[in-house]
Parts: C-alpha cells; structure tokens; sequence
C-alpha cells in the first residue's frame, strides 16, 4: 500500500506522441520569443500546481475507457518528510516567487510561495481545512453574476471532497484555552459554526488517523490508484508544458508541447480536453506563451495572438499579513522541536501519529468584518447580516515566530497574524521582457496601494494588539509572563537591525532591545507607528489567486462559468487563478472544490456514465 509501493512516474519519451483524452497539465517552462537566447534550462524557473489536477485525473480516470495524461514538473518525492505534517514547508519543492519592488513597502520585494511536487502547493502548505461559507459564494452570484457558483450549487461538490479528506484538530501544547478566553473577552465566539461568517475557531487540519500530511496526491493520486488504472492514468514527471497547439482556427487545444529540461520540446496529443493546473503563476504563464492573453503584452514578446484576452494575468489578488507577537514559554510553542525535544516528538510521531509534528503551525483563526470593530475598545459586535457579507479580516494563531530567518534570536514566541483577507489593490502576472531575467515570469503586486486596505490591515494590526494584551491580563488566567516582543511601537531602529539579513545571530543578540509598550499598547500606539512598522514587515501568503479569473465575459475574465477558456472549446482551467476574489479564508479547500466541479462539468458533457 502507498506510500511503500513503488509509484509509476513515466518520462517524456514514454508519452511523446502519443494521443490521450484528457491531458491535465501541472508545470510552466520558460517559452522564448524569436529574439531571446536560450538560457540554461537547469537555471531557470519553473511552475507546477496539480492541486485540482490529481483530483480531477481520479475523477476522470475511473471510467475504464478513458485515457487520461497527468503532466507534472514536479516529481512525487514521498520521502518521510513530505508525510510530516509540519515540515512541509522544508521540502525541496517549495518555490519562492518575488514580486517587483514595492515602494509603499520601502522597496521590498514581497515574497509569494506555491508548492512545485506532484499534487502542488497541498504538499506544503498549512493543511488548514476552512471552506469558505455561504456568504462567500452567495456573494459570487449575487454581485458578480455567477449563478452556477453559489453556495447551493458548490455546497454538494464540497461535501464530496471532504469524504475524501480525514481532518483532526489543530496541536495545543497547553496554550489554546488559553487563547478562546481572550478571544471570548473581545467578543468572538464559534458563530454557531457556521463558515464564512464572523468568528473564532480552532484549526481543522488534513492530517490521518496516522498522523501523515493528506494532500491532493496521497488523496487522489496515490500510487495504489495510478497502479490500479494502469493503461488509462498516465503520470508524467519531470517534466514542464512550454506551449499549447492548437488547431487552424484557433477554437481547439489539440496538445501539449513538453519539455524535459534538455533537448527538443515533444509534443502529446489531447483527443477531448486540455486542463490547465498550473497555478496562479504558470496557468497565465503557459497561456500566454501559447498565444492567449493581452495582445499588446504579446505582440511586444513577438507571440502570434490567438485569442486577445486581456484578463490574462491581470488582477493577481492574495491575502496580506502582519505579524504581532507575544513571548511565551518554550514549551507552549513549535519552538520546542528546535531543542532535543524533536527526537521524541518524531518517536511520537512515528509510533503513534501524534506530537506537534503531526500538526501545523496555524492553530486556530479569528474572521472578522473590519467594520463590525469597535474603534474605541477594540472589541467586536455581531455584523446586521452575517449570511451575507463576507469577511475581510482574519487574525491567525501560530504558536511560533514567524521570522525564525531573522527574528528575535533565542525567544520563543506565538504570532498574531493580522491578515487582510479581501484586498482592493491587484497586481499581475507577465512574461519577462529580457532572457537574461531570474524568472521567465514579472510580477507585479503593489500591496496596500490602496488606502481603504491600508486602514483595513492598520485595524487588523491594532486588533491582534488588542488580543495579545487580553491574552497577557489577569482575567484570563495564562500563568507565565507573555510580554508583545514586536508589534507596533517598537524601535525601528531594533527592528531594522533584527530584519537585516547580513547580520549574524551573535550579533542580534547583542543588540539593546527596545520593545514595544507592554499593557494598552493597542491603545497607545499611533498610527503612524503602526504604518511604518507594516512597511518593513507585510507579507503575502499561500492563497494568490485571480490571474485568469472567472467572469461572465471575455472582456473581464478569463474562463466561464464552466471553467472554459474564451474562446476555445475543449480548454479549461482547475486551479487558484480562477478565483473571481480573493478567498475569505486559506483556498486549499476550495481549490479542490473547483477541481471536484470541474470534474463534473467535463463527465457531464462528455457522457460519462453517472
């Protein structure tokens, strides 16, 4: 049984050629225009998804008389770290992709993360299982005109998935009680359970009975599964899409140009539908290499347009975060596992499927409506209709420091992360203009250049302040010191030296620390402050989403309701790009939600057997 059987990954040569009904495909290589040289292939950057993609393929698959193409730059990479939940992160597959200077944000490159292993970003990211509610997808219909996307219609193909999906709750160490008081102290309770209205709840995270990380591959697209439908689920790894073939008159994909990191691009054929899982960054990536996308963009690239679809990497959304946070004990924090502490917690694990490494680091979340906080006190008061707006704020518990690269050396801590969850500003995704360039890819995301998100996330900062400071106080009871170590208030000039990279441990340990104020700091502190402690420390997160979103038509979007591409019959695409907005909570749910849907939209069409 997976993970110990031996898993069928084929190469490009097994599949050059050859024709398959569906082809699904996960990694982006860099396409070069008829001016550019050929870069070094081993060098340059590459994209993969797959989330949707291996749900999509089982679904598909289960027909016997179907023939079904899985392409995938990432390899499957089973090893005993990908099964540990909280190392995750620390796989080799994980790509960090780096946005064009900011300067609302003092130059800085705001850094994007996506998973690039068969069954993507699932592989490592958080695993917090939090589907966005009724008031979310509602709001699609009701304000964007996606009928065939609200809560009634996505609900069914949630609960699909979630069989399929074994969840547990989130770690706690002795801390999280703690946590609910505060939270209970400024007004939040479980909202009845219901998700995607305001409230506080602990994490519910993919993880099995054995304590093993559930993603989208060991779900979906195990090798139990891939052996067991040998001859029509083919998994090709290794390998990266560089372009789509299409026929004469452009109204069809008919295959999949590939490249496996050296040679001639090969190309495999699609008998019915092509089914792009690249992600946020390769989906447009790939679309525009093949000629789809702004024609201008294209035309200076030297691209034959095939369809001008100006939506095409545009509107690249993603939650906006900012960490506050308190100094705990080690022993109520993941800190822990950076002390001998780890061996007998991976024992733990091994064994018996517990210890914090079968967890994550995000233990439990406040949503919230920026406008249902009371300015004054900090607290919240119940929105008029909570089954009908949607959340913009989130704060995060993360029992851990959220700048272990360069925090504060030696001090364990617990992060409040304030997080803007429904963002006015939009940055894009396009091809890069020289061969020379890092990346095939330029990433434009102008964070808080808005001034409504730059009030929203200045709320959220002094609200996770607000709770730290309960959390601290006498009416709830935590029985150590938990002093805030960096928030707003503390000396930038500390601050700046903590956050410089060239700086040794050594040598931020010696640094005279100059903390923020302790009790009502929320209170104290100005905005200002708060303003310019953002700048040196707002960050994006997992969930970029929108740069092929979804719209009624091809002058604002880039698929249908159907998840078809504009203009082309047999084209869709399965993952985070189709986002119409932002997600009121982590996407990785709904990411299999649209692969479940599109799925069933592509059974549905294609007359296969109920």
């Amino acid at each position: 049984m997976w993970p110990f059987s031996t898993y069928p990954e084929k190469t490009a040569d097994d599949v050059a050629r050859k024709t398959f009904d569906y082809i699904i495909v996960g990694g982006v290589s860099h396409f070069l225009a008829p001016d550019q040289k050929p870069p070094n292939r081993l060098t340059q950057d590459h994209s993969s998804g797959g989330t949707a993609g291996c749900l999509i393929a089982h679904r598909l698959s289960a027909s016997p008389n179907t023939s079904v193409l899985v392409l995938d730059k990432g390899r499957v990479n089973a090893g005993v770290l990908s099964r540990i939940p909280l190392l995750g992160i620390l796989q080799s597959g994980v790509v960090r992709y780096h946005a064009e200077p900011n300067d609302h944000l003092r130059g800085r490159h705001v850094q994007l993360l996506a998973g690039e292993m068969l069954g993507g970003t699932s592989r490592a990211h958080s695993m917090v299982w939090s589907p966005g509610g009724r008031p979310e997808f509602d709001g699609w219909a009701r304000e964007l005109g996606l009928d065939q996307w609200s809560w009634e219609k996505v609900a069914p193909a949630f609960s699909r998935v979630e069989r399929a999906i074994p969840r547990k709750g989130a770690g706690d160490l002795g801390l999280m009680p703690y946590v609910d008081a505060a939270m209970e102290r400024v007004g939040l309770d479980d909202g009845g359970g219901k998700r995607g209205t305001q409230r506080y709840a602990r994490s519910e995270v993919s993880v099995d009975a054995d304590g093993n990380r559930v993603s989208a591959l060991t779900a979906w697209l195990n090798a139990s599964v891939v052996n067991e439908r040998k001859g029509r689920l083919t998994v090709c790894t290794g390998v990266t899409a560089t372009k789509l073939e299409f026929s004469d008159d452009g109204t069809r994909v008919t295959g999949v140009w590939i490249n496996s990191g050296g040679g001639a691009d090969v190309l495999v054929k699609a008998q019915q539908e092509v089914i792009l899982c690249s992600g946020v960054f390769g989906t447009p990536q790939l679309l525009m290499q093949s000629g789809i996308g702004p024609k201008d963009h294209l035309s200076a690239h030297k691209i034959p347009v095939v369809h001008d679809l100006p939506a095409v990497g545009a509107h690249l959304t993603t939650h906006i975060l900012v960490p506050v946070m308190t100094e705990l004990p080690l022993k109520h924090t993941l800190h822990i596992i950076q002390t001998v502490a780890i061996l007998w917690h991976f024992l733990l694990w091994l064994f018996s499927g517990t210890g914090v490494l079968s967890s994550n680091g995000q233990w439990g979340a406040a949503f919230l409506h920026s406008d249902t906080l009371n300015e004054a006190t900090m607290t919240v008061v119940p929105p008029e209709d909570s089954e009908k707006k949607v959340t913009d704020l989130e704060i995060l518990i993360t029992p851990l420091s959220t700048l272990i690269e360069h925090g504060v050396p030696g001090v364990a801590c617990m992060t409040w992360y304030a997080a803007l969850v429904q963002p006015h500003t939009t940055g894009s995704v396009e091809l890069s203009s020289s061969s020379d360039a890092k990346s095939p890819l330029k990433i434009t995301l102008p964070l808080l250049a808005d001034a409504r998100d730059r009030a929203r996330l200045r709320k959220a900062v002094r609200f996770a302040m607000r709770l730290a400071d309960e959390f601290a106080g006498p009416e709830v009871g935590y029985p150590h010191p938990a002093p805030l170590t960096m928030a707003p208030g503390m000396g930038l000039e500390y601050l700046d030296s903590l956050l410089d990279k060239k700086k040794s441990k050594s040598d931020k340990r010696k640094l005279t620390k100059a903390l923020p104020p302790q009790k009502d700091a929320w209170r104290t502190v100005t905005d200002t402050e708060i303003d310019e402690y953002i700048k040196r420390l707002v960050t994006g997160s997992y969930d970029p989403a929108g740069t092929c979103r979804m719209r009624l038509t091809k002058e604002e979007g880039v698929v249908d309701q159907s998840l078809k591409v504009f203009g082309v019959r047999n084209l869709r695409i399965a993952d985070a790009s189709v986002l119409p907005r932002c997600g009121g909570a982590s996407i990785s749910a709904t990411i299999y939600m649209i692969g479940e849907r599109c799925a069933e939209f592509v059974m549905k069409q294609d007359g296969f057997p109920s």
